[in-house]
């Protein structure tokens, strides 16, 4: 339904102002105007999180507050906000220089304070007045689009073939699998072959084409004829045997993959993850034989095998998956997340030198979630960002508190991951915590793996000799089972190495990992590197480590991390 003036009542209305009784004034003035949805925030770093939250149709918003201006809050908003968001400026300035900045910046209009009444109901209502005009235009053009890819459909959905391999496409494999589970069983094989985007990038697009048709040639000449191989998009296949045993056709489509692909003078050799499904036992809807069979296809890629049969533990996994992802991005405004900190002593007599702060997420109906489940899906999702930041926040206001009741001498460890890394806002963030919290950035260490690193050695060593300069010092955590090149431990501005608990545990079923403990502590005391021991577990272990040399160390023979409270209690007795 197309919105009308009548709807402006209910537009929803954001008013940003650092002065609580500004806020209030104008609140008032807009509900005793009878607009009912009207949403206020003192803090523009609230706002913006709000703004990102829920569709607004206007925010009113002060130009003149403190950390962040409203100059930088429009910017802010015109990236993360997808819709035309007007904004009327609130400011006691009348200077051109301000008028023309906001104006460039994207305000709409302009409320000079002290608000005279009549002015900001009637400036309100016109930009309402051109948003709901501009909200209509939007959802007609929506409206129109959508025709325009339903008729496309209806044109493509027409068609059965596709178009690069003359293969059956995904209607026509929709409706013969639909025959096949209709009179009889079989097996459904989903294929995602790998190599095609590297052959279009160094060979060009038709090369990468004609080695899929190829595929698909190969597959129809080495499979039984009653067999049938369609395209399901991309570089993926499906296979349906009737009467089949998946592992038979599997065995089949691997050899078919086993041998290089000669197009055009170039030999190309691609791989292949095979899923399988079976029907009548695993489904008799297409769609859902073809999803489980694909999903096969995503565990036998993150176990590294070739052939993985459907399993219903599958399905629970990626249910539950999708349920975690929904719940983690709500667990941070929930308070479902704490942080325990596990501390770090010196090895030779245990006396603590700092701390690590651990994530941890205490979910409201199935308990405590393990970080190794959740931290690799944020990681996946990208939700690790904003609860990396909330990470880092979380820590510091408990590191300056400590540091108040007189622990001056702790360091605080906080791990930042990837996708954190690669942030652009992530120095302006570390800075405004700091100045923030008070804490001084010689108080705080980064930690960091090496894939996150070498990933860009160039962009790395910019971020990290900017936080050297902020005094803040880095340590990179799990080292030894990451990346094989030590070059970039020269290149790079980094203070600690931090030894794989994995190495530590075992230090005494293996002379190799003896071999590699000793290695890693030779290095760090070559380039003049700090190195901690993750994982100490017992005496023997702090034993045989403190014999090299090593000098710091954390883990279960000295403390398990704990909640806050419990931390500052440990470090009293």
């Amino acid at each position: 339904m197309m919105p009308t003036v009548a709807d402006l009542p209910t537009a929803s209305i954001l008013v940003v102002d650092d002065n609580p009784a500004n806020v209030a004034l104008l609140c008032a003035m807009l509900e005793a105007d009878g607009y009912t949805n009207v949403s206020s925030e003192t803090r523009p770093d609230r706002a913006l999180q709000l703004a990102a939250e829920k569709a607004f149709d206007l925010v009113l918003l002060d130009i003149n507050m403190p950390g962040m201006d409203g100059f930088e809050v429009m910017e802010r908003l015109r990236v993360s906000v997808e819709a035309y968001l007007p904004v009327i400026v609130l400011t006691a300035q009348s200077d051109p220089e301000t008028r023309m900045r906001a104006l460039g910046a994207g305000a709409r209009d302009f409320l000079t304070k002290p608000f005279d009444r009549l002015e900001v109901l009637h400036r309100i209502r016109n930009t309402l007045e051109a948003r709901l005009f501009y909200r209509a235009r939007r959802e007609q053009a929506v409206e129109l689009e959508q025709q325009v890819v339903a008729r496309t459909a209806d044109l493509v959905r027409m068609a059965r073939q596709d178009p690069i391999t003359g293969l059956p496409n995904r209607r026509a494999l929709r409706e013969e699998l639909a025959e096949h589970v209709a009179t009889g069983v079989g097996s459904l094989l989903f294929l995602a072959a790998r190599g095609i985007t590297r052959v279009n990038d160094a060979l060009g697009y038709h090369m990468g084409e004609e080695v899929l048709r190829a595929c698909g040639k190969r597959l129809i000449e080495a499979l039984p004829p009653e067999a049938v191989v369609g395209a399901w998009g991309g570089s993926q296949f499906v296979i349906i045997g009737p009467g089949a045993d998946a592992g038979t056709l599997s065995h089949v489509v691997a050899k078919v993959f086993g041998q290089p692909f000669e197009i055009e003078g170039n030999e190309l050799l691609l791989e292949c993850v095979i899923g399988s499904c079976r029907f009548p036992a695993d489904g008799t809807d297409p769609d859902r034989l073809v999803q489980r069979a694909a999903l096969a296809v995503f565990h036998g890629s993150r176990q590294g095998g070739r052939h993985q049969p459907f399993t219903r533990e599958m399905e629970e996994d990626a249910n539950q998956r999708l349920a975690l992802e929904r719940d983690m991005r709500t667990a941070v405004r929930n308070e479902q997340f704490s942080l325990h900190y596990q501390p770090k002593v010196m090895l030779r007599d245990s006396t603590p030198m700092g701390m690590e702060a651990l994530l941890r997420w205490q979910h409201p109906e199935i308990g405590s979630v393990s970080p190794a489940t959740f931290v690799p899906l944020a990681e996946e999702t990208g939700a690790i960002v904003s609860i990396g930041q909330w990470v880092m926040n979380a820590a510091c206001d408990e590191a300056a508190a400590l540091r108040r009741a007189g622990h001056t001498d702790l360091k605080l460890a906080v791990n930042v991951s990837g996708r954190q890394f690669d942030e652009p806002d992530l120095m302006r963030q570390l800075r405004a915590t700091l100045d923030r919290t008070g804490l001084p950035g010689d108080a705080l260490e980064v930690e960091i793996t090496e894939t996150v690193l070498v990933n860009d050695i160039g962009r790395a060593k910019k971020v990290l000799t900017a936080m050297r300069d902020m005094g803040v010092t880095i340590a990179i955590d799990d080292f030894g089972t990451g990346y094989s090149s030590l070059a970039y431990l020269r290149q790079l501005p980094i203070n600690t190495l931090k030894i794989d608990q994995s190495f530590v545990r075992t230090v005494h079923e293996s002379a190799d990992q003896q071999a590699i403990v000793r290695a890693i502590v030779a290095l760090a005391d070559s380039l003049s590197l700090a190195v901690v021991a993750e994982g100490v577990e017992t005496a023997e272990h702090a034993a045989f480590l403190d014999t090299l040399g090593c000098l710091y160390a954390q883990g279960y023979h000295f403390a398990r991390p704990m909640p806050a409270d419990a931390f500052r209690g440990w470090l009293q007795g």
